[in-house]
């Protein structure tokens, strides 16, 4: 999953992800390491810049992402430029529901007023969401993760279909959710329909068994590749970054 948004990143571009982000901040210290030097990224909570801890940590919103980080910015700074879509050009985010269009949720499960399960609110999703590019990622795939449709929009993808984000106010470069990566397979949209289409299966997992968990019933072209893995260069980046071996852990 790290290796794949990776090589999405570009050089000399700004990023964000949020707190619990292992695999988007492996992913950009692997494009720095590889194809992308110039790569900016904010560390979410800790509001650190390039930070240049040399392993990973469980959460980036630990005190010592600012070891050798080129700066730091406050809270306040993060959310500023998370609501200029032309300032960032891309984020990570994840939650526990994601229906067809790439909506998001983190909010509640059930009905508003009485939910079944309360989440931790839209924790700056809704800003994100307006990014000139979006991924998300999940550490899982079930019916229960990928729904029809989500029961609370934290996070906006494309709403309702074609339209859905020029309707709601979307900035004109903010292009919407580019990915879902999960740990069996990478889904892109339909530049018509706007619903989620299966682009890839990892290796060791099948179409079928995508279409097994996942809860709504996803674009399925008539050859969908296999995810191109990592390199030998690529693994061996990641698990001198990650000694702990908290990547696989996740998934």
């Amino acid at each position: 999953m790290a290796a794949f948004l990776s090589r999405d990143i570009r050089d000399g571009e700004l990023g964000v992800f949020g707190a619990f982000s292992q695999i988007p901040w492996s992913a950009c210290r692997l494009a720095q390491a590889s194809h992308a030097p110039g790569l900016w990224f904010i560390c979410g909570p800790s509001a650190a810049i390039n930070s240049e801890l040399p392993r990973l940590m469980w959460s980036v919103s630990d005190n010592r992402m600012h070891q050798g980080a080129e700066g730091r910015i406050t809270l306040d700074g993060v959310m500023d430029m998370q609501g200029n879509p032309t300032f960032i050009d891309f984020g990570f985010y994840g939650g526990f529901q994601i229906d067809k269009h790439g909506n998001l949720n983190m909010a509640y499960i059930g009905e508003q007023k009485k939910p079944k399960f309360r989440g931790p609110g839209t924790v700056g999703t809704m800003a994100t969401a307006w990014l000139n590019r979006v991924y998300l990622f999940t550490h899982g795939h079930t019916p229960r993760l990928f729904v029809d449709k989500v029961d609370f929009i934290s996070g906006p993808g494309f709403i309702d279909g074609p339209n859905g984000r020029q309707k709601a106010g979307s900035p004109a470069r903010s292009e919407g959710p580019r990915y879902i990566v999960t740990p069996i397979c990478v889904f892109d949209f339909d530049e018509e329909t706007k619903q989620a289409r299966l682009k890839s299966v990892h290796p060791g997992h099948t179409v079928e068994e995508v279409k097994a968990r996942t809860g709504f019933k996803p674009i399925i072209p008539s050859n969908v590749p296999q995810t191109e893995p990592p390199t030998e260069e690529e693994l061996a980046f990641l698990r001198a970054f990650d000694p702990e071996r908290i990547l696989p852990k996740l998934c």
